[in-house]
């Protein structure tokens, strides 16, 4: 066994007779826990996890695009936050998590002016059989 560890929560280096991370203060036991069961398979998970997260929000915005153009404006940057919190940073219930948000609550919150001004233009200009 090394004579530092790795701390899972925080990224620190823990020794291996501390009783808990310095910087976190996560207990040892689950820093030991962590780092036998890390080790295998974790890149393996991580790809798969990144790759599900890819798929998942192009999807999304793909639907959008084909079944209800007028949601995109909420929809693509809602799937832009959550494909970086899930795909390239592996936390994918936080990156549900900000797509939820910004899909329902933001719309929620507009809703008073979503009949006026730039939403109105910005509907025209997607809803537009021209381009």
């Amino acid at each position: 066994m090394p004579a530092v560890l790795t701390c899972p929560l925080c990224g620190g280096a823990v020794p291996v007779t501390a009783t808990a991370c310095r910087d976190c203060h996560l207990p040892m036991s689950d820093v030991r826990r962590e780092q036998e069961v890390g080790r295998s398979g974790s890149w393996t998970r991580a790809v798969g996890v990144r790759l599900v997260g890819v798929a998942l929000y192009c999807g999304v915005v793909a639907w959008c695009a084909w079944q209800l153009p007028a949601s995109l404006p909420f929809v693509a940057p809602a799937a832009a936050g959550g494909l970086v919190l899930h795909g390239v940073k592996g936390r994918p219930w936080l990156g549900m998590l900000a797509f939820a948000v910004l899909v329902v609550v933001l719309p929620v919150l507009l809703a008073p002016a979503l009949g006026t001004g730039a939403f109105s233009d910005l509907a025209e200009w997607v809803n537009d059989p021209q381009w």
